[in-house]
């Protein structure tokens, strides 16, 4: 879907789709208009870097750190699938070798572009919903069988149901409440997880993220209560609501590509316009520390105390 986006931006140009395996890379180039290439990126970077402006990353997990910190050694700008890495701290000394080299850094953290997110976001800003009080997101995820993504379910190379998955809730609540939690809490069974983040303002957060489910194409629903009104969103191909009081509003819209092709817009905005994208390296790696505190408080079964000064988040 990456490059399928990337392919259909005006601001932007696939030139190579690369990947180890012969095949892979030769369906995206058959549907996109990128040039095959077979091998190791760093390989291709050393080879053809004067046809290179930026990376875009999606490999398993545990190969993001290798992969991005040779994008950044290169000087290629890089857009880089969540989590960042695996590990806060690598993400930190990703971050550290970006900002020295003066290369612009994104993470894709895709749910903050899907239109119905992005509402609620606005409802937020213009001070419709007043102060955020509760957030509640589902999501329930098929059950993978497919052998290709096999690493998905190997927590070594993933890094397990609360950094490959729930990091997409973490980010969301961090971006809407505008803070970091000050308290985590989460209890884990197989295939899911339900954490709990509470927030000095008095705010709270609660995820359910199960990944077996049997049948069916998952299911994603989000609802935020503020002070004010509530929002209501899901990717479901239902009817997403805002409701403030009197008559719903609701539109519909087919939420996931439409996020993708969003977030490529923003990473080739930011490279032209020479900004910082967003989201960039610091929320990525504030979404991995809350996500490793999420693992202790499983291991634990304790709630785990978070820093109240922001900065420790960086």
């Amino acid at each position: 879907m990456l490059a399928d986006a990337i392919d259909a931006s005006e601001n932007c140009e696939l030139a190579f789709a690369i990947d180890i395996h012969k095949q892979a890379a030769l369906n995206i180039a058959t549907t996109t208009h990128a040039e095959p290439y077979v091998g190791d990126l760093a390989q291709l970077l050393q080879q053809r870097s004067q046809d290179i402006d930026a990376v875009v990353v999606n490999t398993p997990n545990d190969q993001h750190a290798q992969h991005a910190s040779a994008a950044i050694s290169a000087g290629k700008h890089l857009l880089i699938e969540k989590p960042l890495a695996l590990t806060s701290e690598t993400a930190g000394r990703l971050h550290d070798q970006a900002r020295s080299s003066n290369t612009l850094l994104m993470v894709a953290h895709t749910f903050r572009f899907m239109p119905a997110i992005r509402q609620v976001r606005r409802a937020l800003d213009a001070g419709e919903l007043g102060r955020p009080g509760m957030l509640r997101i589902h999501r329930w995820l098929p059950l993978s069988t497919d052998s290709s993504s096999g690493w998905e379910n190997d927590t070594k190379r993933s890094g397990g149901l609360a950094i490959h998955e729930s990091i997409h809730e973490i980010d969301q609540a961090l971006w809407l409440f505008d803070g970091h939690p000050n308290q985590v809490h989460a209890v884990a069974a197989p295939n899911h997880i339900q954490i709990h983040l509470g927030f000095p303002s008095g705010a709270m957060a609660i995820f359910n993220v199960m990944a077996g489910l049997p049948s069916g194409e998952g299911y994603y629903a989000l609802t935020l209560i503020g002070s004010l009104g509530s929002a209501y969103a899901d990717d479901h191909h239902n009817m997403q609501l805002v409701y403030r009081g009197g008559r719903p509003e609701a539109f519909a819209t087919y939420q996931h590509a439409l996020g993708v092709n969003a977030q490529i817009e923003e990473f080739s905005a930011a490279i032209t316009q020479q900004r910082q994208p967003n989201p960039g390296a610091p929320d990525a790696i504030a979404a991995i520390k809350i996500a490793e505190a999420t693992n202790q408080s499983v291991l634990t079964g304790e709630s785990v105390r978070m820093p109240a000064d922001d900065h420790a988040y960086e």
